[in-house]
Order: C-alpha cells, then sequence, then structure tokens
C-alpha cells in the first residue's frame, strides 16, 4: 500500500471523523480507501454501461443499414 497526502476541507475531515467515532469505519484512512473504492467501481461501471449502449446502438444502426440495402 502507499501512502498519500491530500488536501481536504475541514468540514469533511469532521464528518470523517464522525463516521470513525459512530464505529462506521475503523479510522479516517479505511473510510477514505473505500470511498475512493467505490468511487473507481461506480465510474468503471458507469463507463462499461455507455459501452455496451454504444455496441448495441451501432449493432441495431448497422443492421437497419444492412436491412435497408437488401430492401432496395
Amino acid at each position: 500500500m502507499k501512502l498519500i497526502s491530500v488536501n481536504i476541507p475541514d468540514s469533511y475531515l469532521k464528518v470523517l471523523e464522525m463516521f470513525v467515532i459512530d464505529g462506521k469505519f475503523p479510522n479516517r484512512s479505511e473510510a477514505i480507501r473505500i470511498a475512493i473504492r467505490d468511487l473507481i467501481k461506480a465510474e468503471f461501471l458507469i463507463e462499461d454501461t455507455l459501452k455496451k449502449s454504444m455496441d448495441k446502438f451501432i449493432e441495431f444502426e448497422h443492421e437497419k443499414l444492412v436491412s435497408e440495402n437488401l430492401t432496395i
């Protein structure tokens, strides 16, 4: 694991500390790791969903063009 430094607003730090006090996370580092993990998963999911949608659209358009050419 690598150590990085991050500047965050005081309000974010206060919320992170509240999460730790409430027992939702064992420490601030773990809360930040989980937040980054979830962001990465969400972004990949969004990207993958968009790619699949575009692939389906391209396939549909291709089939439509082929069908139109066959009827001409």
